[in-house]
């Protein structure tokens, strides 16, 4: 048995031919990431904010808890907005990507994330959700 006849027949370089004909897709900059990344982070807030309420309740009891859920609802729902305001209603594979995840808990969390910033008037970021939301609606 001749070793060099079995190597020759594979393709010389076939690695370099693989790694040229692939195409990799960073997952965390596309629209249905972000879709779903916002819905998460909205239906997740409740048990963030318990959790950290928890831990500064025990860790220092005279803080104001109140401030601390507050803390904690704004950080969520910021980090929600980076995420939703991504998305060009405009766009086709944007709207495929709402269509995707269209659920009960992607419809809550819109409501929720319009009700929040409401109350902060920012008035901007409502705006753009419900277009979000109303798109939804025409689906």
């Amino acid at each position: 048995m001749n070793i060099n006849k079995i190597f020759d027949l594979f393709e010389s370089g076939s690695d370099d031919k693989l790694e040229k004909d692939t195409i990799y897709i960073d997952i965390k900059n596309t629209p249905i990431y972000w879709i779903g990344m916002f819905k998460k982070l909205i239906q997740n807030n409740q048990i963030f904010t318990s959790q950290i309420v928890g831990f500064f309740d025990k860790m220092s009891p005279e803080l104001d808890m109140s401030d601390v859920k507050e803390t904690g609802d704004r950080l969520a729902y910021e980090r929600a907005w980076y995420y939703i305001s991504k998305i060009d209603i405009t766009d086709k594979m944007h709207q495929d990507s709402i269509s995707l995840n269209i659920d009960k808990n992607l419809h809550k969390a819109l409501e929720q994330a319009i009700l929040f910033f409401q109350e902060y008037e920012e008035y901007e970021r409502c705006a753009f959700i419900k277009k979000i939301h109303d798109f939804i609606k025409t689906l």
